[in-house]
């Protein structure tokens, strides 16, 4: 997204955590922006909900961002992670030749289904 610092625009990483709880409810946990996706970042962003009394988690599924995935270790240790599976078929798709993308697409869809 873009947003006003001071006398500029700049580019800034707009940040979600949601939730699933065990009964099926969803829920947002937490918001932030972040100025650089950097691995101290995603960890003040994990460690903030880990204060606000986030505990129990299973799963994460995010991007394959490095910062990301090493700030999940960092602070839920034990916790499985798993790829996003919407930037994993972006990446997927970007590799197979130019008119497969269709094909390859409902194949991995009906994978996940």
């Amino acid at each position: 997204m873009k947003a006003r610092e001071k006398a500029r625009v700049i580019s800034v990483a707009t940040v979600v955590a949601s939730a699933v709880s065990a009964d099926g409810h969803r829920e947002i946990l937490g918001l932030d922006i972040f100025t650089a996706e950097e691995e101290a970042a995603w960890t003040r962003f994990r460690k903030d909900l880990a204060a606000r009394g986030l505990s129990g988690v299973r799963l994460v599924i995010s991007d394959d961002h490095k910062g990301l995935v090493r700030a999940i270790e960092a602070v839920l240790p034990g916790c499985a992670w798993q790829r996003c599976r919407t930037h994993f078929l972006k990446n997927l798709l970007c590799r197979v030749p130019r008119l497969a993308p269709p094909f390859v697409a409902t194949l991995v869809r009906t994978i996940f289904a």
